[in-house]
């Protein structure tokens, strides 16, 4: 075998030839050399020889270590300078590293200054790690053998570089072409305003302040000053500091912005005089100014570099007609969005106007602030139209992270989006084992820009709290939506006929289940019927008679109410009749329904997510997935820390219902029966059938004011005749799992290719018929109120002599008169 002598080693051919071992030409600039660790094949018999020594072979690269202001660095290499490589053990020392790079290099070691960095893998963005002693290049060497990638990075400095002063710097990011914006004054940015780069060490210890946009420590709309301002020196020509030839910003947006903020802090105004892909031209408004800023896109890359700077302005003050140029919206969201990043509504655009009016001394219209509120909501929370292409991805992330979720979607033949359904598959498990068998379900309309309809099913836990089962995203309520809605739900619930639906009168609704689920039993909200009474039947009392018939227990209690009602109006009666009185009435529902007699709990969550009704789809179910990630865990301690037999909720309510109960008489039958005498009538008590002529207990599956002394009578305890998923354990057992986030972010999805070849498009926008409802309306507790007589309308009284009958604007009589 063929050998060769190198630095004193005896090394084969085959690894000398570094040619086939080297990485692909690196881009790079002009003061710095990176080091990179040159894996050899294992399979080879010469690398023995090389381990003998405690050798590793380095490839060496040069370019330039640059950071943001947002403190995260990166490495910019040079491919003019090509590679080299140097073998290093753990042995060598910090002088003898610098001449073999010096020697590589052509380059005096006695005339330049060296300085070795280098950045491990689970720190990158971080600041690099500096060697300044021989321990720390061993330390390196030893970190090189674990880990191929890494880098080592060494900054020349002094007279012997042999780098002329003028060279280009060369930046290669390789992430995204150039900004192809070809309009002037048109273009709003939509960078982060903090994000320029910086080419040399003299800006980086500028880097004093910028603009604060991720809000952090703020609790209202504050920034930091923007740029590069250690020294602020001010004078009439404004501060020539700020702007500086050579200077690198990450993108054309972010030069943009960053003129803006500066001319509005600074109360000067520009024009744009050429803005293509390659160049961006401005200057100062006033044409006798020579104030002037020109910028060209580096090669291969989205930095730009302002190539032509002449900083200071040399028009007057006293000719000026109006304050400096304004922001554009999108560079003024872009200092607000970080208030837009929870839920919440985030700052009215009168907000925003105060914000620019306090912190950056300028008045910007209402339109203007308004703009630029849309802008931040759309950089937060996406944008609409983009968010359709992503359902495909993000439902098969969520699957991915939480095993037995079902998601399905539908499109038209073009294309378009129509329907989505997910349904989590702890959600599903949780509601199999420890639910009561009643999902109540409801449609609300969604406030994006293509409008929408939400679906919702959940059921009610034993301590009365909402559990969502299924969501679903529809063009309209109709007959196709809800069925397509409610066969999605069977895969995961299926049909039977212990379950329950509970519903408002949509007809689509009923028509479905009748359809999809044949076996299960289905009621409709007592709220929404009664709404239909006040509507059609103004007469007073009609609502009251009809709830209490509604409330019943007790079918005979039922009967005397419902006689009443047709006794006094038959109309009504007749369309009581017709809305099928067992789907309303609490004594005649043919199935388990228990005390759910209203569709309150989906019209509860739809509440909950009023704010994200008007999000984009995408982040919508998100902030599904993360209100019940939140519920599921703060559910899941606050059961694990409870120690009754029963859940909080039914504790209370079996307390109330014993203080009650004192005083009852109990005649023993047998061992299970019992007669209870002192309430209002008799009532008989069976405990092995859990029972009582009262209802209650046969209904809500808990004892009743005449079972407890039943039960006190017999030496038991109240929660062994309870329903077991009222109990403590099954409360538990509801929220065992958590609900999981996609655990990557987006950037990191690995999608299957089938899914990324799907493609949805933004459903087909239309106008709402009718007039659009401003008014607020009164809610079914106020009709009933009002239908009882219970509240007498106030007359208005005059704010200026008390009397009632009159306004202030009419009033004409003397104060003293009223007295």
């Amino acid at each position: 075998m063929e050998t060769s002598k190198f630095r004193g080693h005896m090394f084969p051919k085959s690894i000398l030839n570094i040619s086939k071992y080297i990485l692909p030409t690196i881009f790079s600039s002009l003061h710095t050399i990176s080091i990179s660790l040159v894996p050899l094949s294992s399979s080879s018999t010469n690398i023995s020889s090389i381990n003998q020594h405690k050798m590793v072979l380095i490839y060496v690269k040069s370019g330039v270590w640059m950071s943001n202001l947002s403190d995260e660095w990166s490495f910019l290499p040079d491919k003019q300078r090509r590679g080299r490589t140097v073998t290093l053990e753990t042995t060598t020392s910090l002088e003898e590293l610098k001449i073999m790079v010096c020697e590589d290099y052509g380059v005096d070691p006695n005339l330049v200054t060296v300085e070795f960095s280098y950045e491990m893998v689970n720190q990158r963005g971080n600041p690099p790690i500096s060697m300044s002693n021989d321990r720390q290049v061993s330390n390196f060497v030893g970190y090189a053998k674990k880990d191929s990638s890494t880098t080592l990075c060494v900054t020349f400095s002094g007279t012997g570089t042999g780098v002329k002063e003028k060279e280009r710097v060369k930046v290669d990011l390789n992430k995204e072409p150039c900004d192809s914006s070809n309009v002037e004054e048109g273009e709003v940015p939509d960078i982060n305003l903090g994000d320029f780069a910086e080419a040399s060490r003299e800006h980086r210890d500028k880097r004093k302040n910028h603009v604060g946009v991720d809000g952090s420590g703020d609790d209202g709309l504050k920034s930091e000053n923007y740029g590069d301002s250690e020294k602020k020196e001010k004078s009439e020509a404004g501060n020539p500091d700020f702007v500086k030839k050579d200077q690198l910003f990450r993108s054309k947006r972010v030069l943009k912005a960053t003129m803006e903020i500066w001319a509005m802090k600074n109360n000067y105004d520009f024009i744009v005089t050429k803005s293509t892909k390659k160049w961006w031209s401005i200057r100062c408004k006033d044409n006798t100014c020579n104030w002037t800023v020109r910028a060209e896109c580096v090669d291969g890359s989205t930095y730009f570099m302002i190539n032509k700077c002449v900083g200071i302005h040399s028009c007057a003050p006293s000719k000026k007609s109006k304050f400096g140029k304004m922001a554009s919206a999108r560079t003024i969201g872009k200092l607000i969005q970080h208030r837009f990043d929870d839920a919440s509504d985030g700052p009215k655009a009168k907000d925003i106007m105060q914000f620019m009016r306090m912190e950056h001394s300028c008045e910007i219209t209402y339109w203007h602030a308004w703009e630029a509120r849309e802008y931040a909501i759309a950089a937060v929370r996406g944008i609409p139209d983009e968010s359709y292409a992503k359902i495909p991805s993000y439902l098969h992330m969520i699957k991915e992270a939480n095993p037995g979720t079902h998601t399905h979607y539908e499109t038209k033949k073009d294309g378009r989006f129509m329907y989505l359904f997910m349904s989590f598959g702890q959600s599903v498990r949780g509601f199999r084992s420890s639910m009561r068998k009643v999902i109540v379900v409801d449609g609300t309309f969604l406030k994006n820009k293509y409008k929408g309809v939400l679906l919702v099913a959940t059921a009610v836990d034993g301590n009365s709290n909402l559990y969502p089962v299924a969501f679903g995203v529809v063009d309209s309520e109709n007959n196709e939506s809800w069925e397509w809605f409610f066969r999605q739900l069977n895969v995961v619930i299926a049909d039977s006929k212990d379950l329950a639906f509970v519903s408002d009168r949509n007809a689509s609704i009923a028509k479905s289940i009748g359809t999809v689920y044949p076996r299960s039993k289905h009621g409709i909200c007592i709220h929404h019927l009664l709404t239909n009474v006040v509507k059609f039947f103004s007469t007073k009392g009609f609502t009251a008679l009809v709830e209490k018939a509604s409330k019943a227990y007790r079918h005979c209690e039922f009967q005397e109410r419902f006689t009443e009602i047709v006794d006094i109006s038959p109309a009504l009666g007749r369309y009581l009749q017709e809305a099928d009185v067992r789907k309303w009435a609490r004594s005649l529902f043919p199935g388990s329904r228990y005390d759910i007699r209203t569709n309150n709990p989906a019209e509860s969550i739809n509440s909950v997510l009023r704010s994200p009704r008007q999000f984009p789809v995408i982040p919508l179910l998100d902030s599904i997935r993360e209100l019940l990630t939140r519920w599921f865990y703060e559910r899941r301690m606050l059961s694990s820390k409870h120690i009754d037999p029963l859940t909080v909720k039914v504790e209370k309510k079996i307390d109330r219902r014993i203080v009650k109960a004192r005083g009852f008489q109990v005649l023993k039958v047998d061992n299970f029966r019992s007669l209870v005498k002192g309430d209002i009538y008799d009532c008989h008590v069976d405990l092995e059938a859990r029972t009582c002529t009262c209802g209650k207990f046969d209904i809500g599956k808990l004892p009743c004011r005449h079972a407890i002394p039943a039960i006190y009578s017999r030496g038991m305890e109240v929660h062994r005749f309870t329903d077991s998923v009222y109990s403590t354990a099954t409360w538990r057992d509801a929220y065992a799992e958590s609900i999981n986030p996609i655990p990557v972010p987006e950037a990191e999805w690995n999608i299957p290719d089938v899914v990324k070849l799907a493609k949805i498009l933004p459903p087909d926008t239309r106008k709402s018929s009718g007039r659009p409802v401003k008014r607020r309306y009164e809610t079914v507790e106020d009709k009933i109120r009002s239908s009882q007589g219970s509240t007498k309308k106030k007359k208005h009284k005059c704010s200026r002599c008390g009397m009632e009958g009159h306004k202030r604007g009419t009033c004409d009589f003397k104060i003293s008169e009223k007295f």
